[in-house]
């Protein structure tokens, strides 16, 4: 430097070339002294340099950029030792060094420390803080020039701060730092918060002294997903245990190999082995099954392998406890990278389900109680008889059977006894049956039987009648022997039908002809029945309409006084008038009523239009006698219903109960007496009275008679017709008249057309009658006129008039 502060180079080694790819010549320098070469950013920084080393001669250390010939920038650092010549010019010589290798590797290490995502600290031999990255920065709290010359303790929590956790046991013994591996310890930052630190340490050597480089990471949320696997790990192995089922994950190898890499402890339940157990030897899963369902359970797993779908199993295996259970599994594949494919599914133990299956099954078509075929089953197994039977040109019957009085059974000894009846009857008559025969049971106390193989209608009506026979056979039961006996109708295909369906309609009308024929009858079909049985269809159709459009009306006929002649009392008769039909007689339509059940409706109609009609009739002044009703034998045998229903008549019409009377037959009122004497009680005691209607038709015991609290008996009319003929009737309507008088009963008869009819009835002392001799049935318009003229019967000896 010259005494005005030029600078000048006059001399350069041969290196320049080398470093700078320059020669001297091309060193030179700008206006204020500064070699071109010098990086424009670091010349002024340079020429400060040089001017405090001339200032006061200290030694001139130099780093800086330079631009080589190729336009490379290259680190140059060094030294010169100033030196002052004659004319007072400074000269320094020195040398330069080219430094950009350690440059760059300083500049990536530098990168490195500021964009590493974990935290970096370079510590020293005694544990103190040398340099940090920025994440450490951020991850304590510190910047880095407060954590510089600090003790690394002071970033761990209380309970793990060691005076030098670098060194002593920390170091070296079983819980030092350095080296083995990340640590798990508790971190505090700045604000004095903890988290959890993983910290891995190792330790350089460098120039002979020994560092530590510290990474560390926040794992607080690494923490938390861990304790939440850990959690959630429990939580399914706690469900899995307390399944109803074995959970389980299932490999099929590469090589074919089958192993259980998880089972719950469910396979204790099913097979009676410990989940390791069954891990470490699945062979045990497959020897609890049969060899044939092993070979199906393999090749159906197989194809779930093959297609990747979904694997539904359901298998029968015996545990170690000897017993069969019932398996069902559901599981889904995955192919993992080696190939095994992975089943991870639940079996559950459906056994119970299974028995009930099979016993729904059974239920189909077999009847639980005679374990007989049930109509379902009947239906399916004549397809095939009828096909054998169309193939063999042979016959083949379908045989209807009831048990005769059945009920009076169940009513007597109670169900359980009926039960084993119909099981003795069902053994005796199954018995008998051929190879290809069927017998089923079809309701209650019927069964259907299919008899086939019969080349000839001899054959068939003889086989017909040999198992109608064996019906009437008595059978033992609980140390007692009952007689029965049943009915059969037969229908034969092909001439009575082609189906089975047509077969058993026509087989049950001939057993309805049969039963009204009387016990123990058998009838083949014919079409005379189908006709009747389809005329009888229709009526009850045409009944249920009738019943709820109102079609039944009361006809009344006089009661008389046979002293005084006065009307006192009335019959109601149900009459139908039918839109279609006109006026229906009552002896076409009743039989079909009490047979389909109608007969309680019809009843119950007669029973409110009647107290209606004898209440308005009051209403108009007209003289208060009583309305006889007819009640059903079914109506009678169900009390309480019949009960209700008077009550709720009465309450309806306003009608006095005095003025209301019940008629009941004589089988009725006898078929349970203990029953009808309490009932009958019940109605008098509603202060209504009963008449005991068609007395002498059935077998009436007088000793329960004279406990009956009736009021009234009524003689049939087949008595009264030829009571001046026939000195039978007459003798049985004197003793009937006498009997009544000495228990104190009235006595009515019916039926009463000829005026000797009369005389002879008043002979005898008889209190009423009724019949054509003073009126037949009439409209209630017309009777109303008849108790508004106050018609009566007129007595003389040589002739009456009404």
């Amino acid at each position: 430097m010259e005494a005005d502060g030029a600078l000048s180079y006059p001399s350069f080694s041969g290196n320049l070339h080398a470093v700078l790819g320059l020669g001297p010549e091309a060193m030179a320098v700008n206006a204020k002294g500064c070699l071109h070469v010098v990086h424009w950013a670091d010349r002024d920084s340079h020429l400060d340099a040089i001017q405090r080393s001339a200032a006061d001669m200290s030694l001139c250390v130099e780093e800086f950029r330079a631009i080589t010939h190729s336009g490379e920038v290259r680190w140059l650092k060094g030294a010169s030792k100033p030196r002052r010549d004659g004319d007072g010019a400074v000269v320094w010589d020195g040398a330069l060094i080219d430094v950009t290798e350690g440059r760059r590797a300083e500049f990536r290490l530098d990168m490195l420390m500021e964009h590493a995502a974990d935290s970096i600290l370079i510590l020293s031999e005694g544990g103190i803080i040398d340099t940090v990255n920025a994440a450490a920065e951020r991850l304590f709290g510190w910047n880095a020039a407060e954590l510089a010359g600090r003790e690394f303790g002071m970033l761990l929590a209380t309970t793990q701060a060691h005076p030098n956790p670098l060194c002593g046991d920390l170091l070296d013994g079983a819980g030092g730092l350095v080296g083995g591996g990340p640590r798990e310890l508790v971190g505090q930052r700045k604000n004095g918060s903890i988290f959890a630190l993983e910290l891995s340490t190792s330790e350089v050597r460098l120039e002979g002294h020994r560092l530590f480089v510290a990474i560390g990471r926040d794992i607080t949320a690494r923490k938390a997903t861990e304790a939440a696997l850990r959690e959630s790990e429990q939580r399914l192995g706690a469900i899995a245990a307390n399944m109803p089922g074995m959970v389980f994950q299932r490999v099929l190898r590469a090589d074919g190999q089958l192993d259980f890499t998880y089972v719950s402890e469910g396979c204790r339940d099913f097979l009676g082995v410990e989940p390791e157990e069954l891990m470490a030897d699945p062979q045990l899963f497959l020897n609890a099954v049969s060899t044939d369902e092993r070979q199906r359970f393999l090749a159906a797993l197989g194809r779930s392998a093959r297609t990747m779908e979904p694997f539904e199993e359901e298998i029968a295996a015996i545990g170690r406890d000897g017993r069969r259970r019932w398996l069902r599994g559901q599981s889904r594949p995955t192919r993992r990278d080696n190939g095994d494919i992975v089943w991870d599914g639940i079996i559950i133990d459906v056994t119970d389900r299974k028995v009930a299956e099979q016993r729904l099954s059974f239920l189909a078509f077999y009847d639980p109680l005679t374990r007989l075929p049930n109509r379902p089953a009947f239906l399916e197994r004549f397809t095939a008889a009828r096909e054998a039977a169309r193939q063999h040109h042979g016959l083949l019957a379908v045989m209807s059977l009831g048990i005769d009085r059945f009920g009076i059974i169940n009513a007597t000894m109670g169900h359980s006894v009926g039960d084993q009846v119909l099981i003795a009857a069902a053994d005796i008559l199954q018995a008998a049956l051929g190879r290809d025969d069927v017998m089923a049971r079809a309701s209650g106390d019927r069964f259907l039987l299919m008899l086939t193989g019969f080349a000839s209608k001899r054959e068939l009506t003889e086989a017909v009648e040999r198992l109608h026979a064996l019906a009437q056979v008595p059978v033992a039961v609980a140390d007692e022997e009952f007689e029965i006996s049943a009915c059969s109708g037969v229908a034969l295909f092909p001439r009575d039908g082609e189906d089975a369906e047509t077969l058993i309609k026509n087989a049950e009308a001939a057993l309805h002809r049969a039963k009204a024929q009387g016990p123990a009858t058998v009838q083949f079909f014919t079409k005379e029945m189908s006709s009747r049985a389809s005329k009888t269809l229709t009526l009850q159709n045409k009944l249920r309409r009738a019943v709820e459009h109102g079609e039944f009306i009361p006809y009344f006929q006089p009661q008389v006084d046979l002293t005084t002649g006065e009307v006192v009392g009335m019959e109601a008769l149900v009459r139908w008038k039918s839109p279609e039909m006109g006026m229906v007689a009552p002896g076409e339509f009743i039989p079909v009523a009490e047979e389909s059940g109608l007969i309680d409706a019809i009843c119950d109609v007669m029973l409110t239009q009647c107290s209606r009609q004898n209440k308005a009739w009051q209403e108009q002044g007209l003289p208060a006698i009583p309305v006889a009703v007819n009640i059903s034998g079914r109506q009678f045998q169900y009390a309480r219903r019949l009960i209700a229903t008077l009550e709720n008549t009465l309450a309806d019409s306003g009608l006095d109960p005095r003025y209301l009377e019940l008629e009941l037959t004589e089988s009725s009122a006898m078929r349970d007496a203990e029953s009808a004497i309490g009932v009958v009680q019940t109605l008098k005691d509603m202060g209504l009275a009963c008449a005991i209607d068609d007395f002498g038709t059935g077998y009436s015991s007088l000793s329960v008679l004279k406990r009956f609290p009736i009021s009234k008996l009524k003689i049939d009319r087949s008595f009264v017709m030829d009571i001046t003929t026939d000195p039978n009737d007459a003798a049985i309507v004197d003793a009937i008249v006498a009997m009544a008088k000495a228990l104190r009963m009235k006595v009515i008869a019916e039926g009463v057309e000829h005026s000797q009819h009369l005389e002879f009835l008043r002979g005898l002392g008889c209190d009423q009658m009724q019949g054509y001799l003073f009126s037949r049935p009439l409209p209630a318009e017309e009777m109303g006129k008849l108790l508004t003229e106050g018609r009566r019967l007129h007595f003389n000896e040589d002739r009456l008039r009404a």
